[in-house]
């Protein structure tokens, strides 16, 4: 079975109950995609990311409610060898400070 959203073919999907200083990495071919969590005095909800080599890193800053948070849209991560583009959604949902339940997709078209 294959499942596409918005035209485009989910290759994973999943949840990861993590502690919340815990990073979260995915590996994909030659890339390495790292997801982390900071919590600042600001309390405003932003995403940062920093690219080094074969490695990005997405900071998600103060995404800590226990209704959830995530990316309103699909957000390109990278372009395959293929040609295809490599889409991410993610939704978090803060349990108490120190726990979340991060649901994620992976996508390619």
């Amino acid at each position: 079975m294959d499942v596409f959203v918005d035209g485009k073919r989910v290759i994973k999907d999943g949840s990861i109950i993590i502690n919340s200083d815990k990073p979260i990495s995915f590996i994909i071919g030659s890339m390495t995609f790292v997801f982390d969590f900071i919590t600042n005095e600001s309390g405003k909800r932003d995403v940062k990311q920093e690219h080094n080599g074969n490695t990005m890193v997405t900071h998600l800053i103060n995404f800590q409610s226990t209704l959830g948070t995530g990316l309103t849209e699909q957000a390109q991560m990278a372009t395959l060898g293929s040609g295809e583009k490599l889409y991410f959604s993610f939704a978090v949902h803060t349990i108490s400070y120190n726990l979340r339940v991060f649901h994620y997709t992976w996508m390619i078209g």
